[in-house]
């Protein structure tokens, strides 16, 4: 009863707001999220839903009441005074333009991982983005599952004791991303669960990465990382079987093994194996939804620039350093 009153009086704030989000770059991923806008729409939470893309055929998919505006040219778009925030789901190396255009048209911005391919470049929409008083979010969207907010508070109830060691395996079989490495594409995803769980970052690492197929970036990827309390290894592919999001926590108290998709919950513990209930949930409704409230309140809770920006410049350092 309880968890349903604060959900109604959440809803309660979103109901009384006028709010119109566009969606830039409706492929694979941003079809998703325009469709969760859309529900959005249909609840009442926000107004209307304009979306942008540079392939016509993606937007005559959708076909809603709710959509007020379907534009190819995404200047044009960020000039409609209709739309009062984007979110960018467009090809990783147009993040930074079309979020730099956005902000300067007076649109608060949810852009999507990675946040930018270069630091320097985060750094400068994160600075933008205050002077112009606007909210910046980034994708990290692992932060909205409940089977990662849930591991978090396991950490930080000492559930697993002291934290030894994280591994972390983002693999599945699929034809490299045209001129994307491996790192860019997926490393966003592990780097900030850890980051998300523990409120740390790496000082050291090593990296050996390898590309299977001529004249592609790496397609699979080792990284060891140093964050001094504990260390944690990555494995990212595009060269394996199975598809597995996966991460375990070792810990002198015991183990947590989290299936993050699935959001299934494991602890191994004095010899005995206890699966944690969790109620999986819809992440990009949440993100969406934290977005919304971000603009209501001038807030930004659990995804804010300034992670997006270090993730990116962690990154960066790694992709230095690569065997």
């Amino acid at each position: 009863m309880r968890m349903l009153k604060k959900l109604l009086k959440r809803l309660e704030v979103f109901m009384v707001s006028e709010m119109n989000i566009g969606v830039i770059g409706v492929g694979y991923w941003g079809s998703k999220v325009a469709r969760e806008y859309l529900d959005l729409a249909e609840e009442g939470i926000i107004d209307g839903v304009g979306l942008c893309d540079v392939n016509k055929k993606s937007l005559d998919k959708f076909d809603s009441k709710h959509v007020i505006k379907k534009e190819v040219e995404y200047r044009r778009f960020l000039k409609s005074e209709e739309i009062d925030g984007v979110h960018i789901a467009s090809n990783n190396k147009y993040h930074y333009e079309i979020a730099k255009e956005s902000l300067e048209n007076g649109k608060h911005v949810l852009l999507e991982k990675p946040m930018t391919l270069n630091s320097n470049r985060a750094y400068e929409l994160v600075e933008l983005s205050a002077h112009n008083g606007l909210i910046l979010q980034v994708g990290h969207i692992f932060r909205f599952a409940n089977v990662i907010r849930k591991t978090k508070e396991l950490v930080d109830d000492k559930t697993f004791g002291d934290i030894y060691y994280f591994t972390l395996k983002w693999t599945t079989l699929m034809n490299p991303i045209h001129e994307v490495d491996i790192i860019w594409d997926l490393l966003p995803h592990p780097l900030d669960i850890i980051h998300f769980i523990t409120g740390k970052w790496p000082k050291n690492w090593q990296v050996m990465a390898r590309a299977y197929r001529r004249d592609k970036p790496s397609e699979m990827t080792f990284i060891n990382l140093d964050y001094e309390d504990f260390i944690a290894n990555i494995e990212l592919s595009w060269v394996t079987a199975e598809r597995k999001r996966l991460m375990e926590i070792i810990g002198s108290k015991g183990m947590g093994k989290i299936e993050c998709v699935k959001q299934e919950l494991t602890i191994f513990e004095d010899g005995e194996i206890n699966d944690v209930e969790i109620e999986a949930n819809n992440t990009i409704r949440e993100e969406a939804l934290n977005f919304i409230e971000s603009i209501e309140k001038g807030k930004m809770p659990f995804n804010s620039h300034i992670i997006g920006a270090k993730n990116v410049d962690i990154i960066e350092a790694i992709m230095e350093d690569i065997i």
